[in-house]
């Protein structure tokens, strides 16, 4: 009998130890503790993944602000290389408006420009020892300013005189000046010259 009673504890203990309520007690307990040391190591992990998410988002923020600037930039770039376009349009058509001349005493054009172009475009009419040149640029010079001077062609020192310069006398074209060179005594003298017309 009391085998038996001993055989029955032992049966009752086994089947007390391995019921579901205990065993999920104890699973819970154990799941419990394991979820809390796993949870400190979720924990551990989650406080740096947000961290790093922080980092990228700064990094993300920071580009944005980075690409807006270049792009602002590039706005400027642009709006400045237009208006340097601008600005060398104007300067070649300010360069483009003054023509000037280097006649010899002969009437001959040694060097000259005229306008935009360059030498051999201005053509001189001249009357051997008239001291009037009549000197033919390729546009409307009516309106412009001129200024000569006597002057050797070269580097040679010019003769001394005198040299008055107008608009065409005779109204015939409004691409012509009128150059007079005199000598010293205030007489009609052929001289080499040079001419400058501004038309700024």
């Amino acid at each position: 009998m009391k085998r038996t009673f001993t055989m029955l504890g032992g049966i009752l203990l086994a089947a007390t130890l391995s019921s579901p309520a205990l065993a999920g007690h104890g699973h819970g307990k154990k799941g419990g503790g394991g979820g809390s040391s796993s949870g400190g190591g979720g924990e551990s992990q989650a406080g740096g993944l947000p961290a790093l998410e922080d980092r990228v988002e700064a990094d993300e923020a920071l580009i944005a602000t980075l690409q807006s600037q270049v792009a602002v930039l590039q706005s400027q770039v642009a709006t400045l290389t237009s208006e340097v376009a601008e600005l060398e349009t104007d300067v070649n058509e300010l360069q483009g408006e003054n023509s000037w001349a280097v006649v010899t005493a002969a009437g001959a054009v040694v060097r000259a420009k005229n306008g935009s172009d360059v030498v051999h475009t201005v053509k001189v009419e001249h009357v051997a020892a008239s001291g009037v040149y009549d000197v033919a640029f390729s546009s409307d010079v009516s309106e412009c300013a001129y200024t000569a001077t006597i002057g050797d062609t070269a580097s040679g020192v010019p003769l001394p005189g005198f040299i008055s310069v107008s608009g065409d006398v005779d109204a015939d074209s409004k691409d012509d000046v009128t150059v007079y060179t005199f000598d010293k005594t205030g007489t009609a003298a052929d001289a080499s010259f040079h001419l400058y017309v501004s038309c700024n």
